[in-house]
């Protein structure tokens, strides 16, 4: 079993509110800034990132790259932002690997147009270098931009790669299979804070919880897009609804990861809460809501 939590339940203080919103566009996708100062957010069909201040304000779009804000993350120093835009060809779909500066609102195209790309691209812990699965097998690149931080206790990042989980170690480029679901598809692959722990799920089985050392797997149940507080304890999920064809509900819930135990959030309010992200501080988190196109906070406690 998992160390028991250090931290008490989150709950939820007041009713969410509304942070972003445009009369022009249907926001969604919200992730924050390593930071907590900024916000990203991308649109409709995943096109394009903006960035906001923390408080809403200040609204400036970083690029209108499409499909851009599906799977986009920020660098742990909070200086760019990693992205695999769609880019047409010949009417045929390719991914691109960019890097965004927040600052300049310059990329930099790091893996050119390529349908070979399987998943998603990941940031290494220590930022200096991304890692993308192609061709089924990991490639680290990098830039002249990236900084390697000292911050970061881990080189190893944690891939997906046809239904098994793997603990990469960057320098070496050695690794060790983890976890396996064979004929499933892994994905949102979530690390903890403290790089101790993952968050993922199964395609047809659910959300699962295991130590990065590939001992404690866990299943949790039903939930989805994990976001982790800060103490590493525990992940706020969402459970859809839906009638086959829409999304007719969503609720946020916070677990505890080592007990199993939910945690409903969003009972007091109406708000369909889709795809939440926890902030730095681990006070607020931010959803979407597919009813009104608007990104909404909630404050935790």
């Amino acid at each position: 079993m998992m160390q028991s939590s250090l931290f008490a339940q989150p709950q939820a203080t007041g009713e969410p509110f509304v942070l972003i919103s445009s009369p022009s566009h249907n926001f969604m996708n919200a992730m924050w800034s390593p930071d907590g100062k900024t916000i990203a957010f991308s649109s409709d069909n995943f096109n394009g990132i903006w960035l906001a201040d923390a408080d809403g304000q200040n609204i400036r779009q970083l690029t209108d790259d499409g499909a851009v804000g599906f799977g986009y993350s920020w660098s742990p120093d909070g200086n760019f932002i990693l992205g695999r835009p769609a880019v047409y060809e010949n009417r045929r779909r390719y991914h691109q690997v960019k890097i965004y500066n927040v600052q300049t609102s310059q990329s930099e195209v790091l893996m050119d147009s390529t349908r070979d790309i399987y998943g998603l691209p990941a940031w290494s812990p220590d930022g200096s270098q991304v890692a993308v699965v192609r061709d089924g097998k990991i490639e680290f690149s990098t830039s002249e931009q990236l900084q390697k931080s000292n911050e970061e206790p881990s080189l190893n990042v944690i891939y997906a790669i046809n239904g098994k989980l793997f603990n990469i170690n960057q320098v070496t480029r050695s690794d060790v299979e983890i976890t396996a679901f064979e004929g499933r598809t892994i994905f949102n692959v979530r690390i903890s804070p403290d790089q101790s722990k993952v968050a993922f799920q199964v395609q047809g089985k659910g959300l699962y919880v295991l130590n990065t050392d590939g001992s404690g797997l866990q299943h949790l149940g039903h939930g989805e897009h994990a976001s982790w507080l800060p103490g590493s304890d525990y992940i706020v999920v969402t459970m859809v609804e839906d009638d086959g064809h829409y999304i007719t509900g969503g609720e946020l819930y916070a677990v505890d990861v080592a007990s199993g135990d939910y945690q409903h959030l969003t009972g007091h309010t109406q708000a369909v809460a889709l795809k939440p992200a926890v902030s730095p501080c681990g006070h607020w988190v931010a959803f979407e809501n597919p009813n009104d196109g608007n990104i909404y906070v909630m404050e935790l406690r």
